[in-house]
Formats: structure tokens, sequence, C-alpha cells
């Protein structure tokens, strides 16, 4: 065999032999073919126990076999049929070892894999990676755990892939949109795939830091730089084989991968520098990206394992580079592959079309409903794995796999691709065939050796979700959106170019055909889908949030309805919902005020519907800290128990006779509310008499709330009243005016006589003297008047009543239905309060299993399903489309709760599912957020979880239940502006408290 392939090694480092002159130059040579002659001698004692591999050349071992022009994964599966499923390469010094069957892949990656999880790093990897400070190269250990970890689930998981779900989309339409403007026109796929999962990637790391054109001309930029980055990580480098002369770097490896990362270092440091100034002053929090989240890890960083700047810049540099090549080339493989088989393209368009339709553009969300388009992606991947030879791995001390040495710090190469076309496991191996993938056997986790595109074991690649994302996102759009030719005179090459990614070796140009029947469908601008309006009143017939989840199913995560004149906008995503009510919350933190609850808000002065400012702010301190904070409830619990205490005695009353739940849980959660606000001002029976009164109104209000009124959705109608559903509430308000006005009036004739030293009053702790106490003080520029006090009354009263009491009547209805969980229930109850003891609120803290079924009924029946509508501040975008100032926005709680992607088995009720704890009421985590999320969130829910334990609780621990005879437990759901049971639930109270005076 010639040396002529050996020549490119030399070609790429003439630089130094040119500055050496002859003589110089020949004792260069000397002493560096003296240095071969020793290694020769040293390779050819150190073949014992070693696979068999080819013969080694003089000096260079079987180096020649890297060559850069050769396709080294072909050359390697080409040796498993001489040499066996393990052979041994000499590469210079260092030995290579090639596994080329699932058997030894298993025991590499998978038995031995702790030995194995390291890498042989190159001199080229080492600069790329800030001295191997990335999640690639970064030593086995803790600092590369620390690094995985921040990828896996501070970045990359499912939940933060969501959250950029408006990036990739925005992305992508303008790439679909670029090759609309190209139709007739030959388009080179592969480079136009490239800049799409470029801006995609750069979107998500700093979307929200660059703007506009700034952000667009990194593209041209960056495509050089990972090119150029890419062959030199695939040069085969002399330092890297003979580590004696790595100080020379006489190819230059070292030297050009120095001057990109400093093009590339000279980015991040702008991005990194223009994130910090924003943090600093408090601009840009509605913007999530990636960067962000890495300089918060940053500094709340464990010391002991802190996270640095310059591990941040390696792995920005890992995304970058690793998330756009991969993905780019994969898409291009997978579009050649279809268009070299015109019945797979068809059956393609036929299951976009049905899903999808031709009226509408493809969603990410549609993806899960797409197998056959699943299929075809494993088959590419499968005939064209990403990474052919995965990244090397390099064993942490010497070792025998399939029965030969294999030396501790070798370069092992699992040859995925030879794996996926071995014949004695797929039939037909190099046939394009996705219907081998219908059955769902195969998949990405790395279990299965006979198919692993993205690796197997520890250092497994951490990027398959977003890989697998944008691989079918991006497919479905190209196949759904056009028809696609070659030029004419033009023929399909599938050849394959070896690089340390694998890339088509010519590349992809095929011309796009528009096939959609609405060319406008693939611009970014304009309301998003939805259905069609009827005249005059659009789509106002339904507001249902099961047909509004419906609709979800056709038009995607975000639809729109017309609602008379009105926008109104359906949101059923949690990254969509976190556009609303994190990223952009100030645009959407007012409200939509409907004319029934301008009346029962004495004109929009309460919580729930005062416009976002000052007032707000000042009206929600007044509930959050004097009202109903913590220590302010701790005050009142006496009131609390001795009106569930009540109930219960009723209840035990009723023994063995049908009773109505949710009702005598309203009677009890009003009898507290009411307790709470005056109980100090009104006494025995007069309060009492109150009740009925106050079910009655409360009722007709929520109904009156939620039915659809012509005068919001028509504003020139409103003065007319068609349906007097104004005239109803101001008739229904002043009933609770009159009833505010006297609390008032008795608690302010207790305050003067106690000035005078009688000490009356003085005992009774209740809310309204703490607001008439704050009407005193309050800040005159920021005062807190009597009709805002009213309207507080008022917001207490009817959001503390129904929604808990409905809650709770779910809950019984979901346990008893479950009697298991009934059984777990009271096992806990008793362990923690005992039979001959009754429930107090101290030992809810006790109750983990019913902690979880409070949040597993909020899970299923959220007491607002599609929370208090939201109101755009000033027209904007969210997931690409435009939402109007002043659309009504709702936000489906009720489906994301119950989306399948998210929950499994989500219409079960499963409390277990809540028992470890990832879950809680706090907003933060938008696939679980029954009390909304914002700065509108319920600022009850302290509240409304003490009473729903304390009332669960005391009935589960106070009574067996079951249903009358012949009945049978109904979950149907009646939506209102809160949801509740359809059909009451009617059930039998039977004691199983050991003392019978536990009931008084």
């Amino acid at each position: 065999m010639s040396l002529e392939c050996f020549k490119p090694l030399f070609d790429s480092f003439p630089w130094l032999l040119l500055q050496l002159n002859v003589e110089q130059k020949g004792v260069f040579f000397s002493c560096f073919l003296g240095f071969l002659a020793l290694l020769w001698c040293f390779i050819r004692n150190s073949n014992k126990g070693l696979p068999p591999g080819p013969k080694v050349l003089p000096l260079i071992g079987n180096l020649h076999s890297l060559d850069v022009s050769s396709e080294t994964h072909i050359y390697f599966a080409s040796l498993s049929q001489t040499y066996g499923p393990i052979c041994r390469l000499w590469l210079g010094l260092k030995v290579g070892i090639i596994i080329t069957s699932s058997a030894l892949a298993r025991e590499v990656l998978k038995d031995k894999d702790a030995i194995f999880a390291n890498r042989d790093v190159s001199a080229a990897g080492r600069e790329f990676s800030y001295g191997v400070n990335d999640l690639i190269w970064n030593p086995y250990g803790p600092k590369w755990r620390m690094l995985r970890k921040v990828c896996v689930r501070d970045m990359l998981s499912c939940s933060n892939i969501d959250s950029v779900y408006a990036l990739r989309r925005r992305e992508l339409r303008q790439s679909i949109n670029y090759l609309y403007s190209q139709k007739g026109l030959p388009v080179n796929v592969g480079e136009q795939m490239f800049l799409t999962v470029l801006n995609v990637m750069t979107s998500m790391l700093w979307g929200g830091t660059l703007k506009g054109e700034e952000r667009a001309s990194l593209g041209a930029e960056f495509r050089h730089v990972v090119t150029e980055i890419a062959e030199l990580i695939s040069i085969p480098n002399l330092s890297d084989f003979y580590p004696g002369l790595a100080w020379f770097d006489f190819q230059g490896v070292i030297k050009k991968m120095k001057l990109l990362l400093k093009r590339f270092d000279k980015i991040f440091e702008s991005m990194i520098d223009q994130r910090q100034k924003l943090d600093r002053n408090g601009v840009g929090q509605e913007s999530k990206d990636f960067l962000q989240v890495l300089l918060k890890l940053k500094d709340e960083a464990d010391p002991k394992m802190p996270l640095t700047m310059t591990e941040i810049k390696a792995l920005l540099m890992d995304l970058v580079v690793g998330g756009t090549d991969t993905t780019s080339n994969a898409v291009e493989f997978a579009m050649a592959e279809i268009m070299n088989k015109p019945d797979v393209l068809r059956k393609l368009q036929q299951e976009l079309d049905t899903v999808v339709g031709k009226d509408n553009i493809v969603e990410e969300f549609h993806i899960q409903q797409l197998p056959y388009l699943y299929a075809v992606m494993k088959e590419a991947m499968r005939i064209h794995p990403a990474l052919p030879l995965l990244a090397p791995h390099c064993p942490s001390e010497t070792i025998t796999i399939g029965g030969y040495t294999v030396p501790k710090g070798s370069r092992v190469f699992v040859n995925v691709w030879a794996i996926h076309r071995d014949p004695s496991i797929w039939q037909n191996p190099t046939e394009f065939r996705p219907e081998r993938f219908l059955d769902n056997k195969w998949n990405y986790s790395g279990n299965d050796f006979n198919y692993f595109p993205f690796g197997s074991g520890r250092r497994m690649c951490a990027g398959i979700a977003m890989a697998e994302r944008m691989f079918m996102y991006s497919l479905a759009s190209l196949i759904h959106s056009f028809d696609w030719i070659l030029p004419e005179g033009e023929t399909l090459d599938l050849k394959e170019k070896f690089c340390i990614a694998l890339k088509k070796k010519i590349p992809l140009v095929a011309i796009p055909t528009p096939r959609l029947s609405n060319p406008t469908l693939n611009s970014n601008k304009g309301l998003p889908p939805g259905p069609k309006p009827l005249p005059l009143i659009g789509n106002l017939y339904s507001l249902d949030p099961t047909y509004f989840a419906s609709l979800s199913q056709t038009y995607g995560p975000i639809c729109r309805l017309w609602l008379g004149k009105k926008v109104g906008i359906i949101i059923t995503s949690p990254a969509l919902a976190r556009e609303v009510l994190k990223d952009k919350d100030t645009i959407f933190a007012n409200r939509d005020v409907p004319a029934a609850a301008r009346e029962l808000s004495y004109g929009g002065n309460n919580i729930l519907w005062t416009p976002y400012g000052p007032k707000w702010r000042m009206l929600r301190k007044v509930c959050v800290r004097d009202m109903l904070s913590s220590s302010t409830l701790d005050s009142v619990y006496a009131l609390r128990r001795k009106e569930l205490r009540q109930s219960i005695n009723y209840f035990y009353s009723q023994k063995g006779l049908p009773v109505n739940v949710g009702e005598q849980m309203f009677l009890t959660l009003l009898n507290v509310i009411t307790s709470m606000l005056w109980g100090g001002t009104v006494k025995g029976e007069e309060r009492a008499s109150l009740g009925a009164e106050f079910r009655h109104i409360v009722t007709e209000m929520a109904a009156l709330v939620s039915i659809p009124n012509y005068s919001d959705f028509y504003p020139g109608l409103a003065w007319f009243d068609l349906q007097g559903v104004t005239k109803k509430m101001k008739v229904l308000a002043k009933r609770f005016d009159k009833i505010f006005e006297s609390m008032i009036d008795q608690r302010q004739k207790l305050h003067r006589n106690a000035e005078m030293g009688d000490g009356v009053g003085q005992e009774s702790k209740d809310f309204l003297q703490v607001l008439l106490k704050l009407k005193d003080e309050a800040d005159f520029k920021m005062p807190l008047t009597m009709t805002e006090i009213k309207a507080l009354l008022m917001e207490m009263v009817l959001g503390g009543t129904a929604t808990t009491a409905n809650t709770v009547e779910f809950a019984m209805a979901e346990i008893m239905h479950k009697l298991d969980v009934l059984r777990k229930l009271q096992q806990e109850v008793d362990a923690v309060v005992g039979k001959d003891n009754i429930v107090e609120e101290s030992h809810i803290q006790q109750l983990p299993y019913l902690y979880a079924v409070m949040k597993e009924v909020l899970r299923m029946h959220p007491a607002t399903p599609l929370l208090v509508p939201h109101c755009p501040s000033e027209t904007c975008t969210v997931g690409g489309y435009t939402v109007p100032k002043g659309s009504r926005v709702f936000i489906n709680v009720w489906a994301i709760q119950r989306d399948a992607s998210i929950w499994k088995n989500p219409t079960e009720f499963r409390p277990e599912r809540f028992l470890d704890n990832k879950w809680d009421f706090s907003g933060n985590d938008l696939n679980y957020f029954p009390f909304g999320s914002g700065r509108r969130i319920c600022v009850g829910i302290a509240m409304a979880e003490r009473m729903f334990m304390y009332s669960l609780a005391s009935l589960i621990h106070s009574f067996d239940w079951k249903l009358p005879k012949g009945e049978t437990s109904d979950l149907t759901e009646m939506f209102d502006i809160t949801l509740r049971k359809k059909i009451p639930l009617v059930t039998i109270p039977n004691p199983r408290l050991s003392n019978a005076t536990l009931y008084e």
C-alpha cells in the first residue's frame, strides 16, 4: 500500500516547514522518522491479547484508514467482515477498537458502561469544549453529572422545550415561508434546514436577548464556523495519535480551532453581557431563554460544585454545534429517501391531510397523531444514524470484551451504522421501508442494541427529545406544505459522506410546489385558526371547556372564536399558557369585565375584576397580608372549627338517611366565611338565618356571570340590556348591599362603644374589623374606600363558598367511586388522628395521602376550568399569532391537566401520582396550575387548601359513606364560571367514631 493515502495528513501543516531552512528541515525529518521508528517497534510488541485487525503499516500503523477522503464507517464495517465483530487498528501510538455487533455493543455501553463512560479527547475537541468543560468531552464523574443534570433537567426537559415552542414555530414558519417564495425554483434542502435549525437553536439559547436583524445576521457566520469546526474535529490529527508531537501542532488544527473558538467566544460574551445587563436593569423578565436559565443556575449553584462561566459557554457551544448539523442532515436524508420512494411520500401526505387538513398548518401537537411519520423518522435514523460511530468511548481501565483485551485509554468506536444494516437483524437492511417500525417495537431508549441511533448508557445523547421534535415538526411541515420534485435531468443520489456527523455527499436540491388550499396559512400574521363563525353571533353558541378542548384537537393549542364582535382566544398547552401567564404576564394582567361582574364587584372594585395597576396592588396587599395570611387564618381557626363541628353534627343527625353533600358543604363554608368576615359582629340566630338567603343569591349571581350576555359581545347593545342581566344583577347586589351595610353599621357601633370604654367588641377579631381599621389608617394617596370594602366582602362570600364546596363534593364522588382510595384515606386518618378523637387542622400536615387526593381532585376538576379570562392591554403575539388588544383570553387549565402527553391515564383518578410532592399550587409549573399563575393567581389558595383538607378529613374520618340503594355514582361535570357536579352527590353517612359524644 502506498503512503499516498497518508499525504493529506502532511498537506495540512506546510506552514511549519516553510519557516525552516533546508538544514533545519533535514534535522526535523531525521528526528521525526527516528521517533516513528521507535513507535513502530512499540506497536509490533504490543499486539498481544488485542483483537485481530489488518496488517499494520510501518510508522503510521493503520492511520491511513481515518483519511477524511474515505468513508470510515463503511471501511470499519468491511473490517468486521474479515476480522469479526471486534477488531483492532493501530492509530499511531493509540489502539483503536471497532465494535460491530449488538451483543458486544451491549457489553461496552451497558454491562461495562461505567468503565467506558469516558472520552478519548482529541486536541480539537479540547479546544472546542473550552478545555473539556462541556457535556460531550467532560470526563465521567461529579462535574459531568452536574452538567448533564443542567442539560436534561433545566434546559432540555419536555416542560422547558414546551416553553420555547413559540420560538421553534416562528423560525419554522419563516423557513416554510421562504420555501413558498421559491416555489418552482431549485432549493438546497440541507442548507435551508441547517439555517432553520440554527435559528431555532439560537432563538432558544438567547431568543429574548437579540431581536430582529441583529439575531438573523448571525446565521451566515454561524454556519461557516460550525462547518469548519466539524471538519477540524474530523481531521486525523497527529497530535492525537502521537502524543509526543502534540506540542508542535504540525497540522495547525489547534491554531485553527483557537481562531474559530475566538469568533464563537466573542458572540457568547456579547450574548451573556446583554442578558446580564437586561437582568440587572430588571428588563427582559418576560423573555425566557436557555441563557437566562444558565445564568440563574450559575448564581444559585452549590459552591461545592459551581457552574462556571466557562462551562456555560462550553454548553452553549455543544448546543449550537451539536444541535444543528445532526438534525439538518437527518431531515435532508429523510427527504431524499422519501423522494426516492413516491409511495412513502403519498402515505405521509395522506396521513398529514387526515390529521392536519389541507386548510390548516402543521403544529407540534399534531406529531403525536402521525404514526407513519414517526416510522419514517425511525427508518431514516436506522439507515443514516447522525453519528455513525457515535462519539468514541475510552475505557478507564484495561478490560476484556468479547474475549479480547481492550487497553486502558484506547479509542473505542461503536459502529451503529453497520449494526443498523446487519442482515441478520434487519430484513432487506438497505431498503428504506418505514413499515418495519409501525409496530412500535423500537424506540430511542438505547435499551435494544439492534437499534440505538442516539447511543446508549451514561453518555447517551442528552438532546433526544429536542432532536425528535425538530425532526418530526420540520419534516411534517415540508411534506404537508409542498410537493417535491427534482430539477429536470437530475437524478437522486443517496451516497453518504463521513464526518463526525454523517451527511449527504451530494446535497439534495429539489423544487417545492405549494399544496395547501390557502397560501396565507404559512404566514405568521393574523389571528389563530378557528371554526367558521355563524352570521351575526359568530361562535357564541358554546363557551364550554370540553368544547374548547375539542377545538384544540382540530385547530391547535391556540385557536380563535368570534364572540359576537369580540375575539376569544383559547390556550390549551402549557407552553402557550406560560407565554401568557409568565413571559407576558404584565400584558395579560387585566380582565375583560362582563356587565354582570361589573355590577357584583361594585363597578370593578374588587381583586378579581379591578384593572392591573396601583389600586389592584393595594387591594391584593390587603387580602394577602391582612386577611388571608397564615397568621390571620390561624387567628380565626376557632370559627372554622365551630362551623365544621356543627356540620359534622348535622350529618350525624342524618345517619342512615340520604344527604346532599354539596348543599351541606356549601352551607358549612358559607357559615365559615361569614363567621370570619363578621363572626364577632353578628351572634346566634341572626347570623344563621343569613344562610338560606346567601345561598340563593350566590347561586343566581354565578348563573348571571356565566350567561353569554349580548351586552358584553356587542358593546353597542349594552345600554338596552336585552337579556336583563344587568337589571337582575343590580337587584341581587342590592340585597347583598343591604346585608353589608347592616354588618358594617353594627361593627362601627361596637367600635364606637369600645372607644367609650365599655370594652364591647374587643375580643372579636374578624375580617370586617380588620378592613375598617385599614380604611381609617389608609394612605390618603391610595385610600381604601367603603365601596372597596363591600366589594371585597362580596368577593370573599362568592369566591370562598361555591368553589371549595364543589371541590369537596367532587372529591367525595371520586373517592366513593374508588373504594381503595377511601380505604387508604381512612387508614391514614385513623393512624394520625385515632378513632377516639376528632380531626383538627393541626393534623392535616401529617396526611400526605389526603394532600395527594386534593391535588388529584383539582387536576381533574379545577374549580375555574378556564380560569378567569385574561385581557391583553396591547396587541401582541402568542405562539406566532396575533392576539388583539381587548380580546378575551381563556386558559383551558381543565384540558391541560387532562393532556395525555403530560399525564399518564389522565382520566383516571389516581392520587398516587402526587405522592412525590413534585407538583404544588405555586403556578410555576404550567402542566399543573389549578389556581392559575402569574400576577392574577388566586389570592385565597391558603384558605381553600385548609378548608378542603379540614372538611374532607373530617367527613372521611367521621363517617362511612354509601350510595342510596339503586343509585350509581355520576361524575359528569356542569360548566358555570366554576365547575360543579351536574347531578348532586346524595349519599348516606354512617358514624364510625368510637364515642358518640365526639359528634357533639
